[in-house]
């Protein structure tokens, strides 16, 4: 049986967003800083700050979108 066009326009909704959230993870990583530095912050200033001063801001910056 061949899919309705509701059923290929779902599909490729869905692949859209995918192609979107990728794109989102993509650049939230590039702008991460190094591990070795996320650590050193959270040791010596806590988890509150680490993500107050380095992860919020790129979590801000690229959203995911539809949630």
């Amino acid at each position: 049986a061949q899919p309705t066009d509701e059923q290929i326009n779902a599909l490729e909704d869905k692949a859209n967003d995918l192609t979107a959230l990728h794109q989102v993870y993509s650049n939230r990583k590039s702008e991460y800083p190094k591990i070795g530095d996320q650590l050193d912050k959270i040791y010596h200033e806590g988890i509150d700050a680490w993500k107050a001063d380095m992860i919020t801001p790129i979590k801000n910056k690229y959203p995911k979108g539809k949630e």
